[in-house]
């Protein structure tokens, strides 16, 4: 573990661009848990793999990376979205049959609700209410929410604009809202256009 009082971004990115263990190994300890929360709140089931495999393309492109912190955070959730989206591609051209394996901690897990599992982004209900929401709507909210990245940040992400980020992250919450309170959509009664 690495002192992040003492923790400079800018040389540590130099020196991990020249191969320095040390500095990759700071770099990881900073950025992968986010990553990996990221990923599993997309359903990935084995996020932690999917960010190893993420570390190593990104150190391959590390030694030509222009930019800050926040870029290569960035960059790397980038390269695991895609590598995410890859994945879910290939799965969905040849699908398998899913063994599941049950057992107390399942099944604790899936009768755990409150408050508690609204906040916990490991938990299955929560894992849940995102994947009942539009894909793009789930990815914001677990960007903004889960990892604490700013809208700008997540728009580099997605590669889309930072307002389409706003949009895309309070139409999620106001799905996962009516999810979570048990409503259904209301119909909506209002006519924005009458004809004459």
């Amino acid at each position: 573990m690495f002192n992040r009082l003492t923790f400079d971004p800018a040389d540590t990115i130099v020196k991990a661009k020249t191969g320095d263990k040390d500095a990759l190994a700071r770099l990881w300890s900073l950025l992968n848990a986010g990553l990996v929360r990221y990923l599993s709140s997309l359903g990935c089931r084995s996020p932690e793999d999917l960010a190893s495999e993420s570390w190593i393309s990104l150190a391959r492109v590390l030694p030509k990376f222009q930019g800050d912190l926040s870029s290569l955070q960035g960059l790397l959730f980038q390269i695991a979205r895609a590598r995410l989206y890859d994945q879910l591609r290939k799965e969905y051209r040849s699908p398998r049959p899913a063994l599941m394996v049950i057992d107390e901690n399942t099944i604790a897990e899936q009768n755990h609700s409150g408050p508690e599992a609204i906040l916990d982004e490991s938990s299955s209900r929560t894992k849940e209410w995102l994947a009942q929401i539009p894909r793009s709507q789930a990815e914001v909210v677990a960007l903004r929410v889960i990892v604490g990245l700013s809208h700008l940040e997540i728009s580099q992400i997605i590669g889309k604009s930072e307002g389409a980020s706003r949009i895309l992250f309070f139409r999620g919450l106001e799905n996962l809202e009516k999810l979570i309170s048990g409503e259904k959509r209301p119909k909506s009664t209002k006519k924005f256009f009458t004809s004459a």
